[in-house]
C-alpha cells in the first residue's frame, strides 16, 4: 500500500485539496478513485500513473471523466 501525501505550503494552505474542492462531484469522485487505485494496487496502469521523465521521483496521476482529462504531479 502507497501513502498518498498532498504538498502542504509553508503557511499550511493544501493547493491539490483546493483543487479537488473546485471539481465538480462527477470530477472529485474518479480522482477520488483513481488515488485509492494507486494506493491500494502494487501495479497501476500507465493510464492512471506514469513516472515523469527525467525527473526524481515525480510522478503524474490521470484520471479522465466525460472527455475531461485531469492530470496532476507529485512526488
Amino acid at each position: 500500500m502507497r501513502s498518498i501525501i498532498f504538498y502542504t505550503t509553508p503557511s499550511g494552505q493544501c493547493p491539490v485539496k483546493d483543487y479537488l474542492t473546485s471539481l465538480p462531484d462527477k470530477d472529485r469522485q474518479k480522482v477520488a478513485w483513481v488515488l485509492t487505485l494507486i494506493r491500494d494496487f502494487q501495479i497501476v496502469p500507465k493510464e492512471y500513473f506514469k513516472k515523469l521523465q527525467r525527473t526524481e521521483g515525480i510522478w503524474e496521476v490521470r484520471s479522465s471523466h466525460g472527455g475531461n482529462a485531469v492530470r496532476r504531479s507529485g512526488c
